[in-house]
């Protein structure tokens, strides 16, 4: 039964631990341009790079998620924190996320994108996100 009080401290240390936390959330940003490329066949691509601000090392491969919403098209950013997204020409908004999806805050998104045949739209996120 020893183990039970070392458990709740334990627990009791965990907590403090985390609430003491001084979380910062930092505004994040998109940024967009649009690029022609007639060699794209009548499709249109969204790529770019992804971040969180603050972020010193390598990213997991998955740890950005880039997606179209209200469709299927959706992808993962590569370790370096780029993506490339083929689409179909339409309006659309982009979303960037941690691929978490811990907080809603931490969406940063490009809206009514009006997405037109043989074009790359790059668009550059930076999640705004900090903790000292």
């Amino acid at each position: 039964m020893a183990t039970r009080p070392l458990l709740i401290l334990v627990v009791v240390i965990v907590t403090l631990n985390y609430s003491c936390l001084n979380r910062q959330f930092v505004d994040g940003r998109a940024e967009l341009i649009s690029i022609a490329d007639t060699a794209l066949n009548d499709s249109s691509v969204f790529l770019g790079y992804i971040h969180q601000i603050d972020w010193e090392e390598p990213y997991p491969s998955d740890y950005f998620k880039i997606w179209v919403e209200n469709t299927p098209f959706e992808t993962t950013a590569s370790p370096n924190g780029s993506y490339f997204l083929k689409v179909v020409p339409g309006k659309y908004t982009l979303k960037g996320q941690t691929a978490s999806g811990s907080w809603d805050r931490l969406i940063e998104e490009v809206k009514d994108i009006e997405v037109a045949k043989n074009k790359k739209y790059r668009i550059d996120f930076y999640i705004g996100y900090t903790i000292e």
